[in-house]
């Protein structure tokens, strides 16, 4: 990748900034527990039980740490959440909240929005389980400050001990898995460093329909996928600080990794297309507590995010195609924090700007920018997002209240790079997101409702296409939805038997769903096309029957309808989500040392496309098109002392399944996972 003087530049101001900085950051810790419960910005909150509710999840490292599961598999058991992954291990995984599209959902790591720019995509699993401190899961709402989100958001809050630790795991498993990480965290008197590794790789070989057989295109055959190995490394570095009343952190990721594209129609032996990514990412977060009257703290942030991302498309010896996209995201935030009696003020401002640019040849020539194909173009945009979030705590009930508003002023360009007299296409445009929620709880008891409204602006992509057949329409309208959610939680003992009982419902109105279209010749653009309606309602039950045996129960529902000027398309479900979802978890404590669990998940109603032609049911299993999917895993948990070992069967009965795309992908799979703590 080329530094540009401007990219350079910006570097030796970070790394000044850093040097005259001295310390690094910690985390931010509020000392009223029920503000910290309506600031969910407070990564604090998460060892905390009592701000869970069926909007608003948490996940701890203790949950997930012990198995082997990557993040999707971790999320997919979330009640509400849908997982979209094709061929295995390193493919692109997306992600939907109650019937959302995963451009939708906000995805950060330790703060950083990582949704890009050009495509509105990220990788779902672009960071080890390894190095997860823990999950917050907000489902209809943004989390904390900002702009509030279609379809929820989904938060990493990344390891980084106060005490001194070591640990080394192993993980082996089927079509070839094979995962290491290391980790190491050293505690000094006013900061501590935490540093880890992760290597893993997979074959991916699992058995798949081949339509047109490479040895007998004449056949359709099941043989083990060609081309599909993935392979990653990653290094992420903590450092965290405070002296007085200043707090610091640093964090830095790297990434790289390689992943075969397998040839799905005929499996041939000679494609060797790939995708390899780069990506750095290192963000500063600064804090001051302040002592001064009414003033709580300001906190400071900045994070730079590099990706160079390589796709090489290469069926045969005599083709071969490149596409080499580059982005650099930078962020600077600012946000101070009032508090007035039982009012706290928090207004806050964060600038951000993002650059795609694509560089693409054929058999090492530069393609022509000759409005057919594809044009190489530089992408520019410019974000600017300013706000309040108010929060409110009675000082004689529990109760609570909070109101978000966020203005975002977006300007957005694009240029061809190859093209004579290249015209330079540019939009600029505002909007603004507000939400208002309730809450209020007692130690059995607690309930919440939450009114928002959000807005999915369009990706870069959407709005200026590819200068070549794909067209981009600069006219396009943000999707906008109007969301309203009550959620209710109780806790109880009764016979020495707790239980946990929750339940969600929401309706959210879409209007402006951005949607490609394509004409007869081919020719393809995005446009507002129609509106949606969802009721959803999301129940689940969880209870520790003895000391050793615990049991839940989880079932979502989605009634939707979407409203088109196209008659096709119009009073038709939602395509591409399970409409009914139900899942039945049991644990066992076989001994001090041996712990059992097997979980099922039954899927139903899924729909392919806008029309609803190829709806899935009973009589299409029959026909090899399978819709109603049943899932059972099983987890095996062994612990003495530091050491540990986790054995897991994903899919026990099935050899083989349809994803979320009612694409083939591996089915059953074994993992075994060894860890030793503390060495």
């Amino acid at each position: 990748m080329k530094i540009t003087p401007e990219k350079a530049m910006t570097k030796v101001k970070l790394v000044t900034f850093m040097v005259c900085s001295e310390l690094l950051f910690s985390k931010h810790v509020l000392a009223n527990s029920t503000e910290q419960a309506a600031d969910v910005e407070v990564i604090e909150v998460v060892s905390n039980h009592e701000f869970s509710s069926s909007n608003y999840q948490v996940l701890r490292r203790e949950d997930f740490i012990d198995s082997s599961q990557s993040l999707s598999d971790i999320l997919g058991q979330v009640n509400g959440i849908q997982i979209r992954q094709i061929s295995g291990v390193g493919n692109p995984v997306s992600i939907s909240i109650r019937g959302s599209s995963a451009k939708q959902v906000q995805f950060f790591i330790d703060g950083q929005l990582v949704n890009d720019s050009q495509f509105g995509s990220f990788d779902l699993n672009q960071i080890p389980t390894e190095q997860i401190e823990s999950i917050e899961i907000s489902k209809n709402q943004a989390i904390g400050t900002g702009s509030t989100p279609i379809g929820g958001v989904i938060r990493i809050n990344t390891y980084n001990p106060s005490d001194d630790t070591n640990k080394v795991s192993v993980a082996f498993g089927s079509f070839g898995y094979q995962e290491l990480n290391v980790l190491k965290n050293t505690a000094f008197k006013h900061h501590s460093l935490a540093f880890g590794g992760n290597y893993l790789a997979s074959d991916n070989n699992y058995d798949y329909l081949v339509p047109q057989s490479f040895e007998n295109p004449s056949q359709s055959i099941t043989e083990p996928l060609r081309n599909n190995a993935f392979e990653k490394i990653s290094l992420f570095v903590n450092d965290s600080a405070q002296i007085d009343q200043h707090q610091l952190r640093l964090n830095l990721t790297y990434n790289k990794q390689d992943k075969g594209l397998a040839n799905y129609q005929n499996n041939s032996p000679e494609n060797s297309s790939n995708i390899s990514m780069d990506s750095l990412r290192y963000g500063l977060q600064y804090n001051w507590l302040s002592n001064i009257e009414y003033l709580d703290s300001i906190e400071v942030e900045y994070y730079n995010d590099t990706k160079d991302e390589l796709y090489l498309d290469s069926q045969n010896e005599s083709q071969q195609n490149t596409n080499d996209y580059q982005t650099n995201k930078q962020h600077l935030g600012l946000k101070p924090s009032f508090t007035v009696s039982n009012f706290t003020f928090s207004p806050f401002a964060n600038a951000t700007k993002n650059i795609f640019t694509s560089f693409s040849s054929h058999n090492g020539k530069p393609n022509e920018c000759n409005g057919i194909s594809a044009c190489d173009i530089e992408a520019k945009q410019q974000q600017i997002n300013v706000g309040a979030r108010f929060s409110w705590q009675s000082k004689s009930l529990p109760l609570s209240s909070y109101f978000l508003a966020n203005q975002l002023f977006e300007d957005n360009s694009n240029v061809a790079l190859n093209q004579v007299s290249p015209s330079k296409e540019q939009s600029k445009k505002q909007y603004n997101t507000q939400e208002l929620g309730f809450n209020y709880g007692d130690k059995k008891l607690k309930t919440s409702i939450n009114w928002s409204q959000g807005v999915r602006t369009p990706t870069l992509y959407e709005l200026f296409g590819d200068r070549g057949a794909f067209k981009g329409n600069d006219n396009l309208l943000p999707e906008e939805a109007e969301t309203y959610a009550l959620s209710v939680k109780y806790h109880d003992t009764i016979a020495l038997m707790s239980f946990d009982v929750s339940s969600s419902v929401y309706q959210q109105s879409i209007e402006n769903s951005i949607v490609a279209i394509f004409n007869s010749s081919g020719t393809g653009s995005y446009t507002n096309v129609s509106n949606a309606e969802l009721l959803g309602l999301e129940l689940q039950m969880g209870s520790k029957i003895t000391s050793e045996l615990s049991v839940s129960l989880q079932a979502h529902w989605i009634d939707s309808d979407t409203q088109s000027e196209y008659v096709a398309f119009n009073n038709k479900k939602l395509p591409g989500i399970y409409h009914q979802q139900y899942s039945a978890a049991l644990s066992y404590q076989l001994s001090d040392a041996l712990a059992i669990k097997v979980n099922t998940n039954i899927d139903k109603e899924l729909y392919f496309n806008r029309s609803n032609q190829f709806e899935t049911n009973d009589e299409q299993n029959k026909t090899g098109n399978p819709a109603n999917r049943i899932v059972t895993d099983l987890s095996l948990h062994w612990r003495i002392e530091n050491y540990s070992i986790n054995f897991t069967c994903a899919n026990l009965f099935d050899e083989h399944y349809q994803d979320l795309a009612n694409r083939p992908a591996q089915g059953r799979s074994i993992q075994l996972k060894f860890s030793i703590e503390d060495i």
